[in-house]
């Protein structure tokens, strides 16, 4: 059986760059979003709780429920046709990372990689999704038009991060968006490594291979324009990004991300805003606390 890799992470934080990084190697296959793996673990849940509740006893045990997942997952997300060379097969779906902790359980022997990066960076790539899917007549997301959704899952997800390096170590690891693209040698290399792969150096020119994720990614040019896809990493630290985040967005990002160490360490990113700044951010982050902040793990799955 192919080994496996599963990349995610907030949606925009990176997640796509390390799926090209991957696919460029040899002996990765590194596939396009499936998107549907949080339905699958979805069932599983069901099915486990009828089990528990003593509905389908007689029909299977956990044990076969899990086999017949892990089974359902291996078959779906393996390609109808696939290099005999490679082995690694890995997934990338950002929304997966809600769904880390049951992947772990149904493949303890695979590798998982989440993708962090600044928050404020992010939250301005979303909402530069959300301006060219309104321009494509399409309805975007909602956490690329509201501040405090994207927020309630950066929080969420933060700490999920956290967990999951702290309590898997040799499965799991943390890839800095931004310390990937201002060192892709050292870091593709730190990558290669916790998978125990040969480094290649293919992997320093992976925007100039096509990759299978490349027709979903650029599809109506929403998430992705095609010139971006295949951007030159190198480019987009030259390039300087524009914010189109307001005065209430940027201030409340700043303030709830600012002492969190994991997400802003050494303060990078987020500098400690003034003392009007704090009254002000304070108000929004009532709001957001009453209204926006999750009580239970948020769980995204498609229709």
């Amino acid at each position: 059986m192919v080994n496996k890799i599963f990349v995610a992470g907030l949606p925009r934080s990176g997640t796509t760059l390390v799926q090209n990084v991957l696919d460029t190697h040899p002996l990765v296959y590194g596939g396009p979003e499936f998107d549907r793996i949080p339905n699958i673990i979805d069932l599983r849940t069901k099915l486990q709780n009828s089990l528990k509740q003593g509905r389908i006893e007689v029909y299977t045990n956990s044990e076969q429920i899990d086999d017949a997942i892990r089974n359902m997952i291996n078959s779906l997300i393996t390609p109808l046709s696939l290099n005999e060379s490679v082995a690694y097969i890995s997934e990338k779906t950002p929304w997966n990372i809600l769904y880390f902790e049951e992947l772990l359980e149904l493949f303890p022997d695979a590798k998982f990689i989440m993708v962090l990066r600044n928050p404020i960076t992010t939250f301005n790539s979303m909402k530069n999704v959300a301006i060219r899917a309104k321009k494509a007549g399409v309805v975007p997301p909602d956490f690329t038009t509201n501040v405090f959704i994207a927020a309630a899952y950066m929080e969420y997800v933060y700490g999920l991060m956290q967990r999951l390096e702290k309590k898997h170590p040799d499965s799991v690891i943390t890839i800095k968006y931004e310390l990937l693209i201002s060192d892709l040698e050292k870091y593709s290399k730190e990558l290669c490594s916790f998978i125990g792969l040969p480094w290649d150096e293919k992997l320093l020119s992976f925007n100039n291979f096509k990759h299978p994720g490349e027709k979903t990614m650029t599809e109506n040019q929403i998430w992705y324009t095609s010139e971006q896809y295949n951007a030159n990493p190198q480019d987009a630290l030259k390039r300087k990004t524009t914010n189109i985040l307001s005065f209430k967005e940027a201030l409340f990002l700043k303030y709830l991300f600012r002492k969190n160490t994991y997400v802003n360490p050494n303060n990078c990113f987020l500098k400690e805003p003034s003392l009007i700044e704090k009254v002000i951010a304070r108000v929004f982050f009532v709001d957001y606390r009453d209204n926006y902040r999750f009580n239970k793990p948020p769980k995204r799955v498609l229709d």
